[in-house]
């Protein structure tokens, strides 16, 4: 399927509440990346906002330990997000297939997605959802922060679309 004239997809590579991210390929700039592609949302009617709040919030940041915002648009009433390609696996998928790491390593990746998050902070962002899942890890043991479905700005706090006192991202980290 060539979505928007431009993005060929071609493998699923995951699939949450609000979307799925294909592996694609961009024939414009011939390159790989990832595309996250809304699923219809008949029952949430504040996913059009949160995932354009998505766009906008990693969109604003640029830095080596954060997943890179490519191109935003919308495709057939289905809004999409072509980020950067992380080869490689999430902290989760790493912890499941090996364990515990050694404390060096442990500390490096604190570290990395510290620098990434202070990038954020610096930008007036907080992601609230830190966890495994959306720690990536590329081919080099670069730690990337991805999925920035819930994070709010600061100077915005109208636009966090949550409700007062409601808690939100995953309750164990």
């Amino acid at each position: 399927m060539l979505l928007a004239g431009r993005y060929r997809l071609d493998v699923e590579i995951g699939r949450g509440g609000m979307g799925e991210v294909w592996r694609a390929y961009d024939e414009t700039l011939a390159r790989a990346v990832a595309l996250k592609l809304l699923l219809p949302q008949d029952t949430d009617a504040t996913a059009t906002s949160r995932f354009r709040l998505e766009a906008q919030t990693a969109g604003r940041l640029n830095h080596p330990n954060v997943v890179g915002v490519l191109d935003f648009g919308e495709y057939d009433n289905r809004l999409y997000l072509v980020m950067e390609l992380v080869e490689g696996d999430s902290l989760a998928g790493v912890l499941t297939g090996s364990g515990a790491l050694p404390a060096e390593q442990v500390a490096d990746l604190a570290a990395q997605a510290s620098a990434g998050l202070a990038a954020a902070h610096g930008q007036g962002i907080v992601h609230r959802d830190v966890k495994p899942a959306n720690l990536l890890l590329d081919t080099n043991g670069t730690l990337k922060i991805g999925d920035f479905g819930i994070a709010r700005f600061l100077d915005d706090p109208g636009a966090a679309l949550t409700a007062t006192g409601q808690i939100v991202g995953t309750g164990l980290y």
